[in-house]
């Protein structure tokens, strides 16, 4: 079975088919992704060798041009610009100007399904590097006929998929994978989960999306509530921004207070989204409201958005600014 781990081949991170975050995520992007990870392990060995060329305070790090990519890959530069820019709203790599012309890519691994998920590919991390004994089907246990799948990276549960062979099977015996029927509960909360997914994706990033699934736990009760709770804050801020009449009327206050004009609101919520979770769900000292934590700190951090777009876009006079910040301050 070596030929399964052979370097003729290019591996692509089975996270990056199980795990939500990663589902719009094109194929593409994900070749690209396996060029560069693939590319690391290159960096990674000459830094265990004593060459740290291609490490920095930041870490590991590879050169791998926009053109090298395109024709590895058979696309245009302008195409690979695009999945590059796919790959880093995921979260995957980062990219860091170097010079004139180069550009440092750090490679970042892929975040681990959460163990909730129902995997598409759930026969991920099986080793065929280990022996099977060879065991003829019309003598063997029903154990001996099934082929344990290795348990991923994120301790999702074990599952157990049957052994392909052509060796002859009883009429008893099925070669199926069994899943567990879903109830009419189950079913229902998915459906609904998909409906509000579908329209957060509408207005938010996809990182965003998947970090409120993550959140909210895959529940549709709490995910309404996260998004109800987004577009509260928002609202509020909205509200005390136009309450001054030089911004009620000026078309700049549309823009500011938009995700989709507003690149600080749709960027920045993805880690509000995190210190939340870590403030909330990994600090040492219990919130003690948690749902009126996430609001305020939504609508702090979205007062904040909406005030630097204006300060960015716009020529505002130092009083301006005075004034913009005491109008929103909460």
């Amino acid at each position: 079975m070596k030929s399964f781990t052979s370097r003729a081949f290019l591996p692509i991170n089975t996270d990056l088919f199980n795990n939500p975050k990663y589902q719009e995520l094109s194929c593409d992007a994900m070749v690209l992704y396996s060029l560069y990870s693939q590319r690391k392990e290159v960096s990674t060995f000459h830094s265990q060798t004593g060459n740290d060329t291609f490490t920095d305070s930041e870490g590991i790090f590879i050169y791998f041009s926009n053109d090298e990519a395109a024709k590895i890959l058979r696309m245009s530069v302008r195409k690979i610009s695009t999945l590059r820019s796919q790959l880093i709203d995921c979260g995957l790599i980062s990219v860091i100007r170097h010079g004139l012309k180069n550009f440092k890519i750090y490679v970042n691994t892929p975040e681990t399904t959460p163990a909730e998920t129902d995997l598409v590919l759930p026969w991920a991390n099986f080793d065929f590097e280990k022996p099977i004994k060879s065991v003829p089907a019309n003598s063997a246990s029903t154990k001996s006929q099934k082929l344990p799948i290795n348990q991923s990276n994120n301790n999702q549960t074990k599952l157990l998929l049957s052994r392909e062979s052509n060796e002859s099977v009883s009429q008893n015996q099925s070669n199926t994978l069994v899943t567990p029927k879903k109830s009419e509960k189950d079913v229902l909360n998915e459906l609904s989960l998909d409906s509000i997914v579908t329209r957060l994706k509408d207005t938010f990033s996809l990182p965003v999306v998947s970090r409120l699934k993550v959140l909210a736990n895959n529940s549709y009760t709490k995910l309404k509530w996260f998004s109800d709770t987004i577009f509260k804050a928002k609202s509020q801020v909205t509200k005390k921004l136009l309450s001054n009449d030089k911004w009620l009327y000026n078309p700049a206050s549309q823009e500011a207070t938009l995700f989709e004009s507003n690149d600080l609101l749709k960027r920045g919520l993805e880690s509000a989204l995190l210190q939340i979770a870590e403030i909330v769900y990994k600090g040492k000292e219990k919130v003690q409201n948690e749902a009126k934590f996430i609001y305020v700190y939504l609508r702090n951090f979205m007062a904040n958005a909406v005030k630097q777009y204006l300060i960015d876009n716009y020529e505002l006079t130092e009083d301006d600014e005075i004034e913009l910040n005491v109008l929103l301050s909460f």
